[in-house]
């Protein structure tokens, strides 16, 4: 079996493989080394970002669709048979019913987002993993 040494940098000395320090000099050999660091937030961040990025998205297109529906409601109100010469007498134009409209049809959308990820550390372990996410909107 052979025996593996460790060179100190700084004076040259040889120490076991195991020693953290360096019995001559105290040199910290770990100290060099690349702090070892969870990447693996940092992937599931990016990973959210699609599903971030479709959510805002959906809700401003109903948000919008809500405003535009408020503006066509306020625009297509039924003015009185006389305009603005109407008496006091008469109901104001807001207060009477309205005919009541055909609904219309609802459309139903379903988007699918599938994100990915894989990623290796120093060491040369490999994660991987997927997610699936499904969104459906009636509009």
């Amino acid at each position: 079996m052979s025996n593996v040494r460790r060179i100190c940098p700084q004076c040259g000395q040889d120490s076991s493989l195991d020693a953290r320090f360096c019995v001559r000099c105290g040199y910290d050999h770990e100290a060099a080394l690349p702090a070892r660091g969870n990447s693996l937030p940092a992937v599931v961040g990016r990973a959210a970002l699609p599903v971030l990025a479709g959510v805002t998205s959906l809700a401003l297109r109903a948000g919008w669709r809500l405003l535009l529906r408020k503006l066509n409601q306020r625009v297509s109100a039924p003015l009185s048979p006389q305009g603005a010469e109407a008496s006091s007498t008469q109901v104001p134009a807001r207060a009477r019913p309205m005919p009541p409209q055909p609904a219309e049809p609802r459309r139903r959308r379903v988007i699918h987002i599938r994100s990915t990820w894989a990623v290796g550390d120093a060491q040369g372990v490999w994660r991987q993993g997927s997610a699936e996410h499904t969104i459906e909107i009636e509009e």
